[in-house]
């Protein structure tokens, strides 16, 4: 019998969920070591923006340059 966190519903969406708030914080902390002299600047738009276009290039099959 398997056994669930949360439910058999939920785990689904919380594992999701998780793996956003983390993709979204590695570009977060790429973007500001990228760029230290604006890391006050990037916003959650940026970050959104700059990962679409990794997923977009991931989909792609361009895995050179993340």
């Amino acid at each position: 019998m398997p056994i669930y966190l949360i439910s058999k519903a939920a785990d689904p969406v919380f594992a999701v969920s998780i793996g956003i708030a983390a993709a979204l914080s590695r570009v977060r902390r790429d973007q500001r070591e990228k760029y230290p002299e604006r890391a006050a600047e990037i916003g959650y738009g940026q970050i959104l923006q700059t990962g679409g276009r990794r997923l977009q290039r991931w989909w792609a099959g361009d895995f050179q340059g993340l």
